[in-house]
């Protein structure tokens, strides 16, 4: 009788762990659902982000400012950051979300400051590399109308401070990932309450990120987006979202929305409109 193989019976237990993971977690539908969540938050964003490439398009100027130039690395940060949290890859896609703010804090105070009119200039001013991260916060700029931007800064620092433990070899990381580990959860095995603690955190970091694409492109043509093409998508995800929606409300004075609560009162109060036609 032949001495039982450690590697084998590694190999099996391991299959074994694997398989009950896949049974209790992987196929139910609470973790499917987290995963059509994070797909759905990340193609909302995108689909908001090619909505202002394509209007900026009309200005023949638009090429000139880093935001919008170096889209692509934005949404490859997006993308990237949904495949790594989808394979279980936590640290990694932590550290895509943390590219994915700074560089829109830094492209976008670069894009508006006084001394940077080309974009040349606006790229040069990058490599200061004495500036720290809270300055560029403090010099973004917002719509006048935009409800206490203070808070969007308060926020944008301290998701940048949470995510800034998972660039470098830290202990808040490691110590994270040994608390999943004694909750049984290794690489790849997260549990569905870990993905909606990331799906949450990503969700927060595309809403602060959305508010600076839509401004790269100015206030008309930003309110044009979302009374023309948004407003018609109830289930775009970022109506829900704390900043997008004080952007959204910027746009209140549009003559489309007064038209749309006109509409929406009356048909809650069983009155038509004024213009509108009923036929039986």
């Amino acid at each position: 009788m032949t001495d039982p193989d450690p590697i084998a019976e590694i190999a099996e237990s391991l299959a074994e762990r694997h398989e009950n993971y896949r049974k209790t977690v992987l196929d139910t539908q609470p973790f499917k659902d987290a995963l059509r969540y994070l797909d759905g938050i990340g193609q909302d964003f995108l689909q908001a982000q090619t909505a202002v490439r394509l209007m900026a398009s009309r200005d023949p100027d638009s090429s000139n400012y880093l935001l919008l130039r170096f889209a692509p690395h934005l949404a490859e940060s997006v993308l990237a950051t949904t495949m790594c949290a989808r394979q279980g890859l936590q640290n990694a896609a932590r550290r895509e979300l943390r590219f994915l703010l700074e560089a829109a804090v830094k492209l976008s105070t670069r894009d508006f400051h006084p001394d940077a009119p080309t974009l040349e200039d606006r790229l040069a001013g990058l490599n200061d590399r004495d500036k720290r991260f809270d300055e560029y916060v403090a010099e973004l700029q917002y719509d006048p109308e935009f409800e206490k931007p203070a808070d969007a800064n308060s926020s944008i620092l301290s998701l940048y401070s949470e995510l800034s433990k998972f660039v470098h070899a830290t202990e808040p990381q490691f110590t994270a990932s040994l608390i999943r580990n004694r909750r049984g959860e290794d690489a790849g095995m997260e549990s569905v309450a870990t993905l909606n603690r990331f799906n949450k955190l990503a969700f927060q970091v595309y809403d602060l990120v959305l508010v600076r694409v839509f401004y790269s492109i100015g206030t008309s043509m930003s309110g044009d987006i979302f009374v023309q093409m948004l407003d018609d998508q109830p289930k775009w995800r970022f109506h829900k979202g704390k900043f997008v929606s004080r952007l959204s409300r910027c746009f209140d004075y549009k003559h489309e929305r007064k038209i749309r609560r006109e509409a929406e009162a009356a048909r809650s109060s069983g009155v038509l409109a004024p213009g509108s036609s009923h036929v039986l």
